[in-house]
Formats: C-alpha cells, sequence, structure tokens
C-alpha cells in the first residue's frame, strides 16, 4: 500500500481500485475493534502508525476515485457506491483514534514525529497534510472535543464544501484567502493575516486558498458532529446561511516577556475560548487548571516540567496535563502556544 496519487484513466480503472480497497474492509473492522478498546498509556505510536496506514490508504484512494468520479460526471450504481461509503466510513474512523491515547499521567507530550500522516485530496487537484488530537481521554476523537490541524501547501485550495454546524478556522502563518458561496453571483472572498479567524456560519458554502508561496497551518476546534457533517459541492447540506466574518482576537500584554491574544467562540453549537500566547526567550508561565488541559505548540521550543517529570517540545507538538496539575512552562526560543477552554476562561 502506497499514500500517494493514484492515477485513475477510466471507469474500468475505478472498479479495479474500488475492488482493491474494498477488499481491506475486515482489516478495518479489526482495527477498529482494537481502537475501541484502547486505554491511555497503553497505546505505543508505531501501533496507531500500523492501523493509521490503512486507513490512510483507503480513505485516500476513495477520496481520488469520488473526485474522478464527479469531475468526469460519472456515477457509480447502487450497491457499489453503497459499500463505498461504508468502507471510507470506516476509513476515517479508524483515521480517529485519538493519540491522546498514547500519554501518560500526570503531564506528557506528543511529538509531532509520532503522529500519524494522512492527506486530503481536493476536487481542484493536490493534498493537505490533516491531523487532529481529541481533548478527552476517549479511545476516537469524536467521542468528545478535539482539535483538527491543516498543513496546506502553497497555491492550494480546498475542495468547496459546507457544514450543518459553524466552522471557526484559526490561521497560523501567511495569509490566508477565505471564499464564501464560491461560484456564485454573491461569492466573496476574505484574507486573513496570521492568527485570524475565519468564521463561516453553518450551511455556508466555502473554501480556503493559500495564494502564497510557502505552507500554511490552520487550526479547527470540533464538535463531535463536525467531524462527520462534511459534504462536498456536489452534494450540499440544505443551505439555510450564507454568511462569513473574520474575527482578529483581543491582545494584551501581560508583561514584557508573555502577550495573550483572545478569541470568544459563542453561538448556538459552540462555546470556547481560545487563547494564542506569545513567549519571549526566558519567558516562564505556571499553571493549574481543574480539568485537563491541552497545549498545542504553534512555533519555538519550550520545556514543560512537573515535579521530576520535564519534557522538551517544538512545533507541532502537543502537550497534555492532567487535571489539578501544577506545571512550569518555559520558553527556550521565541515561541507560540494554542490553548482552548470551554466554557471560557474564568
Amino acid at each position: 500500500m502506497i499514500q500517494d496519487y493514484r492515477e485513475l484513466r477510466d471507469k474500468a480503472d475505478i472498479l479495479q481500485t474500488c475492488d482493491e480497497v474494498l477488499s481491506l474492509e475486515s482489516l478495518l473492522d479489526e482495527y477498529i475493534a482494537e481502537i475501541e478498546k484502547l486505554r491511555r498509556g497503553h497505546v505505543l505510536p508505531s501501533e496507531t502508525k500500523r492501523r493509521s496506514k490503512t486507513g490512510a490508504y483507503v480513505s485516500e484512494v476513495l477520496q481520488q476515485v469520488t473526485n474522478f468520479l464527479e469531475k468526469n460526471k460519472l456515477v457509480l450504481k447502487y450497491p457499489l457506491s453503497f459499500h463505498i461509503k461504508r468502507v471510507r466510513d470506516k476509513a476515517e474512523r479508524v483515521l480517529r483514534e485519538n493519540i491522546v491515547l498514547q500519554t501518560t499521567p500526570p503531564l506528557d507530550v506528543i511529538k509531532f514525529k509520532d503522529v500519524p500522516v494522512r492527506y486530503v485530496y481536493s476536487s481542484f487537484g493536490g493534498r493537505e497534510q490533516r491531523w487532529g488530537y481529541g481533548l478527552h481521554k476517549k479511545p476516537l476523537n469524536e467521542d468528545g472535543e478535539s482539535i483538527t490541524v491543516a498543513k496546506m501547501p502553497p497555491h492550494y485550495v480546498q475542495t468547496i464544501h459546507n457544514h450543518t454546524v459553524s466552522e471557526y478556522c484559526l490561521i497560523i502563518g501567511s495569509k490566508t484567502e477565505g471564499i464564501y458561496y464560491p461560484g456564485k453571483k454573491n461569492e466573496r472572498i476574505y484574507s486573513t493575516r496570521n492568527s485570524e479567524i475565519f468564521h463561516f456560519s453553518a450551511t455556508t458554502p466555502h473554501t480556503l486558498r493559500n495564494s502564497s508561496n510557502k505552507p500554511v497551518r490552520n487550526l479547527t476546534f470540533k464538535h463531535p458532529s463536525a467531524l462527520f457533517d462534511w459534504k462536498s459541492s456536489s452534494h450540499l447540506n440544505l443551505i439555510k446561511v450564507v454568511r462569513a466574518r473574520i474575527i482578529k482576537g483581543e491582545l494584551t500584554i501581560f508583561n514584557k516577556k508573555i502577550t495573550k491574544k483572545f478569541y470568544q467562540i459563542h453561538d448556538r453549537f459552540y462555546n470556547y475560548q481560545i487563547v494564542v500566547t506569545k513567549l519571549e526567550e526566558g519567558a516562564v508561565i505556571e499553571g493549574k487548571f481543574s480539568k485537563d488541559h491541552y497545549i498545542f505548540v504553534v512555533k519555538g521550543k519550550l520545556e514543560v516540567s512537573h515535579e521530576n517529570i520535564h519534557k522538551q517540545c517544538r512545533r507541532n507538538d502537543f502537550i497534555v496535563i492532567d487535571k489539578n496539575t501544577p506545571y512550569t512552562l518555559s520558553a527556550k526560543s521565541l515561541s507560540r502556544i494554542y490553548e482552548v477552554s470551554y466554557p471560557h476562561l474564568t
């Protein structure tokens, strides 16, 4: 199995490819059964990668099959279309294994090298890397809230899509263009700067475009249902609202070495707060939370510690801190971190 671009020429290629990936359904069932029994502290990164390799292969091949069918206006008849959807759903379920279970209490760091590699293929061509973390200690990301991270390559455009819930996407790095109701008379393009949020109201068709010459990351806090309700332009969810905006956040300077930017998110789907903290080299933060706490390292080098536990972390690493655990976070270089809390911090 190779996770790479699949050359598809005609319907015969499609049928052969479908036979190949559908034959892996029993293996996906086996992996899902394994995942549902996982317990924190007893999960090896190598085992997660073993399962995700098959899940990513099936998902990515079937994404390309779907894009080919839509581009060429081809339709697969029932029951093959039903079988494909069922197997792709199982592959996606395998890919939503909560890698927070790789950690050990009371404080640990998930290194980015241990994060499974998977890609999302755009109907416009190209692909972007995606990964995610459950903000809880259950086996699957959809067992609670989660965050999804995407790395968009230069000049990449996501597939046009919509959701039944609202979406708030924090842009990290170069500016990104958010396009809502693309291709229609009321199409509008918004451009964000670094550390601004795109807000797309529920059911609003939209896409993101990286118009720069370098990769751009974005982070999205997900309600469990948001992991399932994504629909592409060919099968959009019923459109009820078409609305988008940019949230710039509120900047607060705590001292010469620490600056925080707060984003209050509140609607009928969500109620949470994002905090992006900039730490100059030498800055130190001490904290303790009454709930489990999670920190995504946006950039830089840091050390997080509790008693005799000392963990080094850097860009794209993920810190997991158990509730009521006092910790110290020290910046070894200019750094930025992402934190989310719900309901709002008090």
